[in-house]
Order: structure tokens, then sequence, then C-alpha cells
């Protein structure tokens, strides 16, 4: 039966390939994608000297890169000598971060046929894998366990519905139960996994993204061209935003005419920046253009978001009128309200956060709006809010740490 479960597994990532092959003519993403497999794969064949004793660390987009970051950087300033390599899924994390200097070898992972997994496996010769939060390829994972690879699972989360979890699913349980360790970020996760007698050594090292974004508080970039824009100016930052959030940022803006609107959409191809300025109730600049007269802003460009949220009084985070809210521990860090749309329940930062009262949820404009009025002009509320998401990220920094322990024993080999 397992064999035949892998087979059907394997024809649906056949599948998958000829869609993108196909979506590759039509959207610049998806080429990206198809060419950076590619040149994976071209690479391996060209290069005769094969590669030894990577610790490989695998992630799904910029998001999970975020979660893997302090513990690659952990690595290299504890143990210079080690090579890491970093694979992405996605061309958002790839792209972005393709020059990044800790990692030694940056590659978009090929897709999951057991040939391209004996190829990578056979060249980087990986002393250890880490996979980020919930990026299973099973051929990979079968891979990895055949060759007694050492494999970890860093700030994992997991939830009853997982279908993973389901009777069906059983040839995938049992790899993941082989698993050396599970990193997991609570301790739902960890009851969930034990419930469903996973025999791994299960540990609570929390979410290794507040190590992140704690090291980001020291030292945030903001570009002159917007200091010089919000000079005695209230700021509201809309951070990787859709056209679905637009109805909150429309309402806000009409509200607070006076304040300096900075709109960071989650998408910066032209095409969808087009949509959202015709969703603002007003002219707006772009960044790139460097004609900033009008009081909305939209950043037309990657890697700036940190550094605003540095100087914002409001935050509104997108995604939560789609498939889930994006990163909201950037910005909560500085100690500013955030708010995001409905659909966060899958993110224990921000469940967190909403349990303490240092996060807000909204589903209409309106309501952002009067809360907004409220933290003008009740600074001892914006104090209160403030101590609230101090205390939440003294209470769950050190994760990387933690998870530096268990792996002391692989990179002192």
């Amino acid at each position: 039966m397992n064999r035949l479960f892998f087979a059907i597994y394997t024809w649906g990532i056949h599948a998958g390939n000829l869609l993108i092959f196909l979506g590759s003519f039509f959207s610049n993403k998806i080429r990206l994608m198809y060419q950076g497999r590619k040149n994976t794969l071209a690479n391996i064949h060209k290069n005769q000297t094969l590669q030894t004793g990577f610790i490989w660390v695998h992630c799904a987009s910029l998001g999970e890169f975020e979660q893997g970051r302090p513990l690659i950087e952990a690595i290299k300033r504890k143990y210079p000598d080690e090579k890491i390599l970093l694979s992405f899924f996605s061309p958002s994390g790839y792209e972005i971060r393709k020059n990044y200097t800790y990692a030694d070898e940056i590659i978009y992972l090929p897709s999951d046929l057991p040939q391209n997994n004996q190829k990578l496996l056979d060249y980087y010769k990986p002393k250890a894998v880490i996979l980020i939060k919930y990026e299973f390829w099973w051929n990979l994972i079968r891979a990895i366990e055949m060759r007694k690879i050492p494999l970890f699972l860093v700030s994992g989360v997991f939830r009853e519905g997982d279908y993973f979890l389901k009777q069906a699913m059983r040839p995938l349980r049992h790899l993941l139960s082989n698993f050396d360790v599970l990193f997991v970020q609570d301790e739902v996760s960890a009851s969930i996994l034990k419930k469903h007698h996973f025999p791994n050594h299960i540990v609570v090292a929390g979410d290794t993204r507040i190590d992140r974004v704690l090291e980001n508080l020291q030292d945030p970039i903001v570009p002159e061209a917007i200091k010089n824009r919000i000079i005695d100016k209230k700021v509201i930052v809309y951070g990787s935003v859709w056209s679905s959030d637009m109805h909150i940022v429309a309402s806000m803006v009409r509200a607070f005419p006076d304040f300096a609107h900075i709109v960071a959409p989650h998408n910066i191809e032209s095409q969808h920046i087009k949509q959202l300025q015709l969703q603002l109730p007003g002219a707006c600049d772009l960044y790139a253009t460097g004609l900033h007269t009008s009081n909305i802003l939209i950043i037309d460009n990657i890697g700036m978001l940190a550094g605003l949220y540095a100087v914002s009084d409001i935050v509104y985070i997108g995604g939560g009128f789609g498939q889930g809210i994006h990163n909201i521990l950037e910005p909560t860090v500085f100690g500013v309200p955030v708010f995001f749309g409905p659909k966060y329940k899958r993110f224990n930062e921000a469940v967190h956060l909403m349990e303490a009262d240092a996060a807000f949820s909204v589903l209409k404009g309106e309501t952002m709006v009067q809360w907004t009025e409220r933290l003008m002009v009740d600074e001892a509320y914006r104090l209160e809010i403030s101590n609230r998401v101090k205390h939440y990220f003294d209470q769950n920094r050190g994760a990387t740490e933690k998870i530096l322990g268990y792996l002391a024993k692989i990179l002192n080999d």
C-alpha cells in the first residue's frame, strides 16, 4: 500500500510540473520558479566536483526564511566553518534572498520527484537537513530518512485538522514520526503530536522569528525620503496588503486625511499596484518616482517594510481577508498597535496577542477608525498595549538558542 500511495503522490507531482510549465508562459513568478528549478538541476549536472557536509535549511518562501534566518546566523557565528545550503520553493523567497551572505549556496528546490532528490542528496551530501515550519515534501523526506541523514523540523505548528494526521495518510504520518526532533512553537502542537502517538523527540522551542524581529529592533533602516515626508505627521503603515484589504485602507484615508498613509502591497507588479490605486479615495504617489506630495504613498519595492514600522503610529497588516495574515511580529516588536483582518487563527502570534489584548482584528474600516481615534488621544492606553507587547516578547524569546543546543552534537562532528 505504501508503494501505491507514493506512486500516486509522485504522479501528482508530475501533474503539478505540467501546470507550472504551462503557467510559465503566462506568469512571471511561475516562470522564475520553472527556470530556477531547471538551473538547480543543470548546475548539479554541469559541476563534477561533489559538495559535502552541508547543513541544508529549506524554506517555502520569505516568511519561512525569516524563521530559519536566526538559526542560520547563529550556526555561522558559533561554527563559522559549517557550510549552509539554503533552498526555497517560492520565487518570493529566492529572488529576494538569493544573495544572502550567510548561506554558502542558495537554490530553488526542484520538484519532489525521486530522481531529483537523488541528484540533490548525491551532490550536496548534507550532514543534516532542517525544514522550516511546514515544508513537507514527502518524497524528499523519504529519501533523507532512507539515507539516515539527521532530519529536523523548526518552528513547527500542528493543528488537529492537518491532512497528514488523518488515518488515510498513515504513510505520511510514518515519515513524520521519523524526524530526529520536531521543534514546535507551542504546547498545543506538542499535545496534538502526543495524542497521535508520535514517538519523536518533541521540543516546545517557540518561534525563531521572535529572535529575528528582536534583532531588527536594534537598528531599523528608514530612508531619508520617508523621514522627510512624515515630519510632524501621524503615520499609518499598511503592510503586505491585497485588494481585499483596501476597503480598510480607504476608510482610514477618508477618516484621517492629514495623516501620512504608507501602503506596501504584497504584490508589487505594476498591474496589481494600478488595481490598488483605483481603490484609494484620492491621489497617491509611488515611492520609486521620488514625487512625494500626496498624503498617500505606495511602496513599489521590496525590503523597506521593517524600517517603516519603526516610524509608524498605527499598523494594519494585510491578508486577513484572504488566505491568512502576513507577518505581524515585525511591526508589533516596535510596540505600536497592530490591526489585521479576521483570518488570523492559524497564526499563533496573532492568537496570543489577541488573547493578551495587545492586537486588534477588524472586519470593517469603521471599526479600525474608531479604535484609532481612541489610540490617538489615550496615551495611557497606548502605553498599556506597548507594555503587553513587551511582555509577550520577553516571554517568548530564545527559541534559536534552544534549537542550537540540540544541534550541537551534529555541528561538532
